[in-house]
């Protein structure tokens, strides 16, 4: 990274390329560090939607705000983000969990489904949370880079300068 770069410049080499650069190694290899960097962005993406960048204990403001951008319920999102972010972020994979009435979730990754997460329903205590790494991925870059306040907001304080 060049001396100087923009925070765009910045964002496309420390994200973007490297995510791409992912999309190339055989059978989804890459899967897993691409959906690790989606999962921490659009944590931040959201945090700047709903102004608690800097309010890490309110778990709950940017669930919601995401939720209804995705046009997901926000149960639905919640459990998105404990078997994908808390699993990807804690243990290196997605995890299966249980919540807290009993409900049994599991995750499933295909290039069959789709950007939004969806939890599929199997019965009345078994769950699995359907995700497109790839395409959540690239859902989440293209939020940053078509919505410019926001990029700026989640960016300006966080992006080092190169020296």
């Amino acid at each position: 990274m060049k001396a100087g770069a923009s925070h765009m410049e910045r964002f496309t080499g420390w994200f973007i390329d490297p995510i791409e650069k992912l999309k190339e190694l055989p059978e989804g290899d890459g899967g897993f560090l691409a959906l690790s960097a989606a999962l921490f962005l659009c944590e931040r993406y959201y945090r700047a939607v709903t102004d608690t960048l800097d309010k890490t204990e309110d778990d709950e403001t940017f669930k919601i705000e995401a939720a209804k951008d995705l046009g997901l319920r926000l149960e639905d999102f919640k459990s998105f983000w404990m078997v994908y972010r808390n699993g990807v972020q804690h243990q290196g994979i997605p995890r299966k969990c249980v919540d807290k009435n009993e409900v049994k979730y599991s995750w499933q990754i295909s290039d069959d489904f789709d950007a939004i997460p969806q939890v599929n329903r199997i019965n009345a205590y078994k769950r699995d949370v359907r995700l497109n790494v790839w395409k959540f991925a690239d859902l989440i870059i293209n939020k940053f880079k078509t919505n410019p306040e926001v990029f700026q907001k989640a960016t300006s304080k966080i992006f080092a300068e190169v020296k």
